[in-house]
């Protein structure tokens, strides 16, 4: 099929399938209380046999208000009990219906978590996706030609039982129909592959072989910063694949790529011109990103956004995580999401209420417009009432609910002296301190010292600076972001900022330690703001030394 025909093949068939779910979505919108309630009751009526369910006596809750007094908070450790005795026999401890897939994570910093997902739940994971699928096509090109697409591996493992254990994405990679799956660059047994480098130079060499990408998409823009080093690193042997058709693995189950001299040839050719590669260069047609934007993803952003072409959008991928899904883009040129509040409970208390110890949840319509919120989900899969940490921001309304942005971990913040300091706080200085003096940070945390009564800056950064004077600007920077910080540093209470400079390459040291340890390559994340006595020993390790 020519690919003009397929892609307006493709749109229709997207369009017929999906505009109905897409509008009585948008219904829905007009009265968020009602609908949220309605998914509430959906959960609670389902699962009232379970174990949890009559431990808390779900047949009784008739309201929000009955919800909160009969089901306390709780995150993945107070669950962890119902999880394990669900996944490993045949008890129905936290959901009637038995989960098909675990979808594993290690959160931020942490050991990996199993997370339980239910039929019930897969579909609304597939429907989320068919919808983002079906608003990129409708309000952008971005889906014209193929789809460069990051996922995880579908199955790391399996539960005694022999239910699979992997990332949801992946799975959900894995079960797209033959004629969605041929407009996709990458097939799934790239992501099975363990050496992580290897796994990249196999992405490089399905992607470079392809002119006709006019998107990408993964969770994290760092996924594709290091590609692209990767890219850097090994040109020759992955031009050289993409000669001869060959895989950089064997023993995967990978298909073989047509040998294409022509295309090698020709990437040979732009890089004697130019020394080096970049998306613009390999895909000149490249629309469209979608990848999450919030948080210190913005860093990584600010790295890769100068390697695209120049009418290549951005577009926000969602408040999405292991747990839950939480919005999914609804609008792209104002990037506002919708919470898919048709399936998943939510709760919400301010930052300042919840830090200040203060419990006064309230519901979705209760939001106030660019306020900040600790999110609470409840889940088809069993998470009730699920601390995730996790910071959101009312971006904005579409009729009566309001769209979210996520903001940063709730973790993300420390406090010595009073000063409260938090992660954005710390993002912000940096992007001044990058904007003031052109530095380019590879990898930087701020580290709390109790001890010192002071903050560290570790960076490692590849341009030159004058230490002294970054010190200055960023204890500066923080001052004037921060009103507290700036009268415990008047007051001497707490000491003047320093820095650390790291050796070139520890980022990605720590990187591949964290994936070895469990996390997923392509969700790494960690906490550009963090205690010095709570570092995990692999960051420890490289800022000691």
């Amino acid at each position: 099929m020519l690919p003009a025909l397929s892609y307006l093949v493709f749109k229709s068939a997207l369009k017929y399938k999906q505009k109905p779910h897409f509008d009585e979505f948008i219904r829905l919108t007009r009265d968020p209380k009602a609908t949220q309630w309605q998914a509430l009751k959906k959960i609670l009526q389902a699962n009232q046999m379970s174990d949890f369910g009559r431990e808390f006596r779900f047949e009784k809750i008739d309201s929000p208000q009955s919800f909160q007094e009969s089901v306390p908070v709780g995150d993945f450790e107070a669950l962890r009990s119902y999880i394990e005795r669900q996944r490993d026999g045949e008890e129905r401890a936290l959901t009637w219906e038995m989960p098909v897939y675990y979808n594993r994570t290690s959160g931020t910093i942490g050991t990996p978590k199993d997370v339980p997902v239910t039929q019930q739940n897969v579909d609304e994971i597939r429907l989320g996706s068919q919808l983002s699928a079906f608003v990129l096509s409708q309000q952008s090109d971005v889906l014209k030609g193929s789809v460069f697409a990051i996922g995880g591996s579908a199955i790391e493992a399996k539960t005694l039982r022999g239910i699979p254990i992997g990332s949801a994405s992946g799975m959900l990679y894995r079960q797209q129909s033959r004629f969605v799956r041929s407009r996709y660059v990458l097939p799934p047994e790239v992501f099975d592959i363990e050496d992580v480098e290897t796994r990249y130079i196999a992405m490089a060499v399905y992607g470079l072989a392809r002119r006709d990408v006019t998107t990408v998409a993964t969770a994290n823009p760092s996924t594709f910063v290091r590609l692209m080093e990767i890219i850097e690193q090994h040109t020759d042997a992955v031009l050289r694949h993409i000669s001869e058709g060959t895989a950089p693995l064997t023993g995967t189950g990978l298909e073989t790529i047509k040998p294409n001299p022509t295309r090698a040839r020709e990437l040979r050719l732009l890089l004697e011109r130019k020394k080096t590669l970049s998306y613009r260069d390999f895909w000149p047609d490249l629309k469209g990103v979608v990848t999450w934007c919030g948080g210190s993803c913005g860093f990584a952003l600010s790295k890769l956004t100068p390697s695209l072409p120049s009418d290549c959008a951005v577009y926000e991928f969602g408040y999405n995580s292991s747990e839950f899904r939480g919005t999914i883009n609804v609008d792209l040129e104002n990037n506002l999401c919708l919470p898919m509040f048709q399936h998943s409970y939510f709760e919400f208390v301010s930052t300042q209420d919840w830090e200040n110890g203060r419990s006064k949840f309230v519901g979705l319509d209760e939001l106030e417009d660019g306020a900040q919120y600790y999110i609470f989900a409840t889940t088809s899969s069993g998470l009730y009432r699920y601390d995730i940490n996790d910071i959101v921001r009312v971006s904005g309304r579409i009729n009566a609910t309001p769209t979210l942005d996520f903001v940063q971990k709730g973790r993300g913040v420390t406090n010595i002296t009073g000063e409260k300091l938090t992660e954005h706080q710390v993002l912000e200085g940096i992007n001044s301190l990058r904007q003031e003096f052109g530095v380019d940070p590879d990898f930087f945390v701020l580290l709390a010292d109790e001890e010192e009564s002071k903050y560290m800056l570790c960076m490692e950064c590849s341009t030159n600076y004058d230490r002294n004077q970054l010190e200055n600007f960023l204890d500066s920077r923080l001052r004037s972001l921060n009103i507290e910080y700036q009268a415990k540093r008047k007051s001497g209470r707490l000491g003047r900022l320093s820095l650390i400079e790291l050796p070139t390459g520890t980022g990605y040291r720590f990187r591949s330690e964290r994936v070895a340890a469990g996390q997923r390559d392509s969700q790494f994340k960690y906490l550009h703001l963090q205690y010095l006595s709570q570092i995990p020993p692999e960051l420890s390790r490289h800022i000691q030394s």
